[in-house]
């Protein structure tokens, strides 16, 4: 791994331990904001349309 992605992985991994850990925190929209973020950015390295 190359120190941006460790650095990516850490900061994405204090995010979901804090919104998981936190009360009064919105754990579903955020693990789905995350999980658009990572597909979002596959298809645009792939070149293929978002859906």
């Amino acid at each position: 791994m190359t120190t941006v992605e460790k650095i990516s992985m850490g900061i994405i991994g204090i995010g979901m331990a804090t919104t998981l850990l936190l009360p009064g925190r919105q754990t579903v929209p955020v693990i789905d904001a995350v999980r658009k973020l990572f597909s979002g950015s596959l298809a645009t390295a792939m070149n293929v349309p978002r859906r």
